[in-house]
């Protein structure tokens, strides 16, 4: 099968609901979540009075679905399939008892939203509390956690420097963050390829992905690169490029002597055979 298609199977109220990873997001066949939701024995037929009774969610069919290719009892074939956000608007027209839960759900999370455009605070610490609970359920310890939510605040104080010294394009901070990588691996590896070689997904968060001393050289590049560019008044992309540099120099000097005295190397055992 194309690594395209990585199809997986999830269990949803003893019902068999089909995943399929296609352009790295997760797609699901909406006869499985009407036959989920409605038990119908003709799945087919339901979608269309369906579409029917919600000429909304009709007139944008074609951008709600994607036919894709799915392994069926007996071959495989193409059905359409539609992603988790089109997939919570197809459940919303769905007047099932066992689609309640869902709207519900995601009443409470409209609500949340509300809440939290009123104020601020609330919405950091329920992202907060949020991230542990997922890094939880990943297995991660709390001393993990502890380094990873440090990580973040280092993160954000970067990022805010470079906003105040007028980079504000995309691109630009993907180059930047992409230079912090490529200099402290001490190979030229980039975001992109360092999440390839940890075989993540494209959706998948790199630094969710590191352990600790990971982390914490990332969080050296950040914070010297800061000061760095804070202590130079360092403005637009050159200058700010080259404070980065210098900052990123200084973590990969640190890694190599922390290399020295543990004698094995810190980025994880996927990079081995990096010199």
């Amino acid at each position: 099968m194309n690594n395209e298609f990585l199809a997986e199977i999830s269990i949803f109220d003893n019902f068999q609901i089909r995943k399929i990873f296609y352009h790295e997001e997760r797609y699901f066949p909406v006869q499985d979540i009407v036959f989920v939701l409605t038990e119908s024995k003709n799945t087919t037929d339901y979608i269309k009075k369906m579409r029917v009774r919600d000429l909304e969610l009709s007139k944008g069919w074609g951008q709600i679905v994607t036919p894709l290719w799915v392994n069926t009892s007996w071959w495989r074939q193409k059905i359409n399939c539609t992603n988790t956000k089109w997939a919570m608007r197809i459940i919303q027209s769905i007047p099932s008892k066992k689609a309640e839960p869902f709207k519900q759900r995601l009443a409470s999370l409209g609500n949340e939203r509300m809440e939290e455009l009123s104020n601020p605070e609330l919405w950091i610490d329920r992202a907060k509390a949020r991230a542990v609970m997922v890094w939880k359920k990943q297995w991660k310890d709390d001393r993990w956690i502890t380094s990873r939510l440090q990580s973040i605040q280092t993160r954000n104080t970067f990022t805010d420097i470079l906003k105040e010294r007028w980079i504000k394009d995309w691109f630009e901070y993907a180059v930047l963050t992409n230079k912090i990588y490529d200099i402290w691996l001490g190979v030229k590896w980039w975001a992109k390829e360092y999440k390839n070689m940890k075989w993540l997904k494209k959706t998948d968060n790199l630094r969710d992905n590191m352990d600790m001393l990971e982390i914490a050289i990332v969080d050296l590049a950040e914070a010297w690169s800061h000061e760095i560019i804070k202590s130079t008044w360092s403005e637009w992309f050159q200058q700010v490029q080259d404070a980065v540099i210098s900052g990123s120099e200084i973590a990969w000097e640190a890694r190599e002597k922390i290399e020295k005295k543990i004698g094995k190397k810190i980025v994880n055992k996927k990079f081995l055979w990096l010199k």
